[in-house]
């Protein structure tokens, strides 16, 4: 009975920790107030800790006079009874689910190819672009690939696509977090290695600013992006924490995007019309009134959609978009061996994480962004994507 004491003290402590988390990734999934938002982040590593604490002190005195024994842990104490239950009960939901994904998970049959190139943006500049102590620190730490940025080209084939958008490609950079924790050179070398892609199409899917005083930044970086057809943008969470949306829209407005979180917009090449919409929810709104397009029943019409969360994926379904391109979870940041990402903010969890995915008639690929609040990653370098549509 020992190992199966000390399985289920272990089972409950994974449960304790995976209740919290996916507290915290559902609760950066909604519109909070941003003190709201960093109030949560401190309150999920303080309970993970505290919380780890106090058990192994409630424990340590059980075990140490014989064996793990949880039924005389929670004798007398109904509150703790009830949280080991609901905490045994998520670490064995976890862990099944967990196990039916890694079982079940294939490569949708749409991505046929990943071809990736990986650049160390600090050799590649001469220079170490930390713009702050903390990023300095950080840039210390192991593994830490945040100057390492990866370079997909990935083809995505569908019977679907219109034949005249046969080799349609498009670059799609999310997540800069322009906070100056990471220098301007960077995201500069960025905005080059997309203009060498040759995209016909290039979008942004949101959280571009954190600090008013980096929007100087955008007509040397965004506003030098280029494109056959356009570069479109839409805003994220982070924009939200600057003193005016407005402001930040028509900076980026006046370098050259075209803002479609606002107002969709329908361009037309090779005979072949396609719509970019953004829908901006749940931080700006209301989505955009599509009645006038009826993407469902217009086989002329191809429809792109913005998101900067990919959980807005029901919507697109809903209103018929063939793809849909966002960011926002950072593909957790860090990827744990065996497990994989951990922190993901979305209302499914690590689910939508990164990739691409297919849910008729929508194909959604989710990058893992540029950057980020915090310049760590582990496991899970920052990501430049160039997607390759092909009809078969």
């Amino acid at each position: 009975m020992t190992t199966l004491h000390y399985l289920a003290w272990v089972l409950i402590l994974f449960g304790h920790g995976a209740l919290w988390i996916a507290l915290f990734n559902r609760a950066h999934s909604v519109d909070l107030p941003c003190r709201l938002v960093s109030a949560s982040e401190l309150l999920l590593f303080s309970i993970l800790g505290l919380g780890a604490m106090i058990w192994a002190w409630l424990a340590y005195p059980v075990a140490f006079h014989g064996q793990l024994d949880i039924a005389r842990i929670v004798e007398g104490r109904l509150g703790l009874f009830v949280y080991v239950v609901i905490c045994g009960g998520v670490g064995i939901y976890i862990v099944v689910l967990w196990s039916w994904r890694r079982l079940t998970d294939r490569r949708p049959l749409q991505l046929v190819s990943n071809d990736t190139v990986q650049l160390d943006v600090a050799r590649e500049i001469g220079q170490r672009p930390a713009g702050s102590l903390s990023t300095r620190v950080l840039d210390c730490v192991p593994g830490n690939q945040m100057f390492k940025l990866h370079v997909h080209e990935k083809i995505l084939v569908d019977a679907r696509f219109p034949q005249a958008l046969d080799g349609l490609t498009i670059s799609h950079l999310t997540d800069l977090h322009f906070t100056g924790k990471i220098n301007r050179s960077y995201f500069e070398y960025v905005i080059q290695r997309s203009n060498d892609l040759d995209a016909d199409l290039v979008v942004v899917t949101g959280d571009i600013l954190d600090e008013a005083h980096c929007l100087d930044w955008i007509p040397s970086t965004l506003g030098q992006l280029k494109s056959k057809l356009g570069v479109y943008f839409v805003l994220g969470n982070h924009d939200k924490r600057l003193p005016s949306e407005s402001q930040v829209r028509q900076t980026i407005r006046e370098a050259g995007l075209v803002d479609v979180g606002r107002e969709p917009a329908c361009i037309e090449t090779a005979g072949q019309r396609i719509l970019l919409a953004g829908n901006e929810l749940p931080w700006f709104g209301p989505p955009p009134d599509l009645l006038e397009y009826e993407l469902a029943e217009d086989d002329t019409l191809f429809g792109i959609l913005l998101s900067h969360s990919p959980d807005q994926l029901a919507w697109a379904r809903r209103q018929g978009f063939q793809l849909m391109l966002s960011g926002h979870t950072h593909g957790g940041q860090i990827h744990f061996p065996l497990i994989g990402p951990v922190l993901t903010p979305s209302a499914y969890g690590v689910k939508y994480a990164n990739g691409v995915f297919y849910e008729a008639p929508t194909l959604m690929h989710v990058s893992r962004g540029i950057s980020a609040m915090m310049p760590l990653r582990l496991n899970c370098a920052p990501e430049l994507a160039k997607l390759i549509l092909v009809r078969k």
